[in-house]
C-alpha cells in the first residue's frame, strides 16, 4: 500500500516544494507499476479470497438490468462497465466495478493495463501524493471478459452535488473553498484529473479539512512531471462547475474561483480562460449519478 507524504504542501506553497513531492511521488508510481508481472496479473490489497460468487452475481444483476433500470436500485448499467454494491464474507461492504470487454482480442488487460489495473494504480498514486480516495482493494482480469475492481464502500459519504445542497450561507462557502483549495493542491501535484465532475468527489460533512474529500473514478487520471498547464487545469473546473446543481450560485461559483486562484478574477486571465471553460460546461451532461450505489443495501454475498 502506499504511504502518503507527511503533509501536502499548501495550495500556494513554493514551487520546489511540490516539485520535490512530485519527483518522490513518481518514483513509487514506477515502482509500483514495476511490480506487476505475468498474463492477467492480479493485484490485492487486501487477503485474497475467491471471487467467482461476486463476478456470478454481477453477471446475473446484468442479465436483469432491463428490468431493472431506471428504478433507483444500487447499480449502474452501461454499456463500458457495470457495478454493484456487495457484501463480502467477513461483514464488510464493498463496491465491485466490471469493466466489459470491448475488444474481441485485450492485449492491455493481458499486459497488465486492464482499466481496473490502472484504475487501482491511479488511486494508489493519488494517495501517494496525499490525497483521500476510495481505496482500491483489488484488481483482476481475465481473457475476453474484461476486468475488475474492488472498492471500498463509502455510503455515509455525500457526492459533492448533494453535499453543496444539505449547506448553505458560510458552510457551503467553506466547502466549495475546500474543495478549490483541494483542486489546486491537485493541479499543482501534476494530477490531471480529467473527469472531476462532483459525482467523483465524496464528502464527509462539513467537508472543510482536506481529509473530508474523497476521490472516485481514476482511470482517466494523468500524473505528469510538472504541474498541470492551466488549459488542462480549466478542463476539470469545467467539470466541476458543470456539475453543481443550480441552487449554488453565480456568486458562490466566483468565491470558489477566487479560492482557486485569485488571478482568474483579473480582467486579463478572465478573457483568456473562462469563455471556453464557460463554454465546455454548458456543453456537459453528467448529473445523472447512481445515487444508490453510495447509499442502501448491499447485496449479501456470505458464503465466499
Amino acid at each position: 500500500m502506499p504511504t502518503s507524504p507527511a503533509s501536502l504542501p499548501p495550495a500556494n506553497a513554493p514551487r520546489t516544494d511540490f516539485l520535490a513531492l512530485r519527483k518522490t511521488a513518481r518514483a513509487g508510481d514506477r515502482a509500483a507499476r514495476a511490480a506487476i508481472h505475468g498474463s492477467h496479473p492480479a493485484v490485492w490489497r487486501v487477503e485474497k479470497f475467491d471471487t467467482s460468487k461476486l463476478e456470478a452475481l454481477l453477471k446475473r444483476e446484468l442479465n436483469q438490468c432491463e428490468e431493472r433500470f431506471g428504478d433507483g436500485d444500487a447499480h449502474k448499467f452501461g454499456h463500458s462497465s457495470t457495478v454493484q454494491r456487495v457484501s463480502l464474507a467477513d461483514g464488510r461492504r464493498a463496491v465491485l466495478k466490471h469493466y466489459l470487454p470491448t475488444k474481441r482480442f485485450d492485449p492491455r488487460d493481458r499486459l497488465g493495463h486492464s482499466k481496473a489495473m490502472r484504475s487501482l494504480l491511479a488511486a494508489e498514486a493519488l494517495q501517494r501524493r496525499g490525497f483521500s480516495v476510495a481505496e482500491a482493494w483489488a484488481a483482476w482480469s481475465y481473457p475476453k471478459r474484461g476486468s475488475y475492481l474492488l472498492l471500498e464502500d463509502l455510503s455515509e459519504l455525500l457526492p459533492l452535488h448533494d453535499a453543496v445542497l444539505a449547506v448553505a450561507g458560510k458552510a457551503r462557502a467553506a466547502l466549495l473553498a475546500n474543495v478549490a483549495d483541494v483542486v489546486r493542491r491537485l493541479h499543482r501535484t501534476g494530477v490531471a484529473y480529467r473527469d472531476l465532475k462532483p459525482s467523483n468527489v465524496l464528502v464527509k460533512m462539513p467537508g472543510t479539512n482536506i481529509a473530508d474529500l474523497r476521490f472516485l473514478d481514476h482511470d482517466r487520471n494523468r500524473f505528469l512531471k510538472d504541474s498541470v498547464p492551466i488549459k488542462q487545469a480549466m478542463r476539470d473546473l469545467a467539470a466541476i462547475h458543470a456539475g453543481l446543481p443550480p441552487q449554488v450560485r453565480a456568486s458562490e461559483r466566483l468565491r470558489a474561483l477566487q479560492s482557486y486562484d485569485q488571478r482568474l478574477v483579473k480582467k486579463e486571465m478572465w478573457q483568456r480562460f473562462m469563455p471556453s471553460m464557460l463554454e465546455e460546461a454548458s456543453l456537459r451532461q453528467h448529473r445523472w449519478v447512481a445515487r444508490k450505489l453510495l447509499s442502501g443495501q448491499a447485496q449479501a454475498v456470505s458464503d465466499l
